[in-house]
């Protein structure tokens, strides 16, 4: 396996950061701390959040993600609730199915929300078509929508909170194929058919493996779920002998992939690397046991979907796509990345 020194690779596109302790970037204009100057495009939505924390009424804030069982989620439900804190006269409530294939429960779980009488409706569509129906009542209802994670093609959508999710996996696939070496090996592992983050992902992998010259020997589906990831990975175990890198758009699957190998007893042939930034994944790459993993900043999110929230329900212009960034985490930055992870997550 050819080896390169492993960097830290910071994605941006002038949007609010939320600085993470272990991302080892030292420029300033791209993490700032909750509290701290924010960029410009965001100065406005801080200073309105203020005067509406001292209105009379508050903003109803409801969001709607894939699922609370998955860390990601909590991670940004914890983000919206440390923001809605902070800011105070916000009414949020964050829910979700049980399992992110449950697509009908986030369908109730609006109507939940449009119940209760919320101003606007954060929502991470598991499956865009089915969704549709109940946004476009929600817009009808004078509801504003946001897309957060997962986009819409909602046409009243006010704005898309979220990662490019083609240009990152795109970009962590070129770094990981250059460690692989040219004429390497790899099989892809993907989330849930119709799911436009995984659509966007899987066509950012191939293009970043194909232009480090990574053969693609499959692309399977494990519905990002740790089981399928590793059932999938033995099965393809068994049926190729030359595979040089498991490449994944989540890390659920990542984790799934890296059990199979390690049962095989080939995790000196076969490298692991995935999409999220999850926690028990991210241990893994700071011992050095996985190449790494692209991680996208679910706290931030929630943090940027409460303060647009608040421009919203102040009749604030907001711009219509809002990147959260991310990082290439590696075994160099993957300690400190670790460390900031865990200040962050629900105790």
């Amino acid at each position: 396996m050819k080896t390169k020194k492993m960097i830290a690779v910071w994605m941006t596109a002038g949007i609010i950061m939320v600085s993470l302790a272990g991302c080892g970037g030292k420029d300033d204009t791209s993490k700032t701390a909750a509290g701290q100057e924010r960029a410009e495009d965001t100065a406005d939505a801080k200073e309105n959040k203020v005067d509406k924390g001292a209105s009379e009424s508050p903003v109803r804030l409801g969001i709607v993600v894939k699922s609370l069982s998955d860390q990601y989620y909590t991670l940004l439900k914890k983000g919206a609730e440390d923001r809605a804190e902070e800011v105070g006269n916000i009414e949020l409530t964050v829910i979700a199915p049980n399992s992110e294939a449950d697509v009908q429960k986030q369908v109730e779980n609006v109507e939940t929300l449009l119940a209760k009488g919320v101003d606007v409706i954060g929502i991470a569509p598991a499956h865009n078509e089915t969704l549709l129906p109940v946004l476009q009542q929600a817009v009808e209802q004078g509801v504003k929508v946001m897309a957060v994670d997962n986009d819409t093609t909602l046409e009243e959508k006010v704005t898309f909170i979220g990662t490019e999710n083609e240009t990152a996996a795109y970009e962590g696939a070129k770094w990981a194929g250059e460690q692989i070496g040219e004429g390497g090996n790899a099989i892809v592992l993907r989330g849930k058919l119709g799911d436009s983050n995984h659509d966007e992902r899987e066509a950012g992998l191939q293009k970043g493996l194909e232009e480090t010259g990574i053969n693609v020997l499959e692309i399977q589906t494990a519905d990002c779920e740790e089981q399928k990831g590793l059932q999938v990975t033995e099965n393809l175990i068994q049926k190729y002998d030359n595979i040089d890198l498991v490449i994944t758009t989540a890390d659920t699957m990542s984790m799934g992939a890296y059990r199979a190998i390690e049962q095989a007893g080939m995790t000196d042939k076969i490298q692991v690397y995935g999409f999220d930034g999850q926690y028990s994944f991210a241990k893994l790459i700071a011992e050095g046991k996985v190449l790494g993993t692209t991680a996208q900043d679910p706290y931030t999110m929630g943090i940027i979907a409460v303060d647009t929230a608040v421009s919203i329900a102040n009749g604030e212009e907001v711009n219509p796509r809002i990147d959260s960034g991310q990082i290439i985490v590696t075994q160099e930055n993957g300690a400190e990345f670790v460390k900031d992870l865990e200040s962050k997550l629900p105790q």
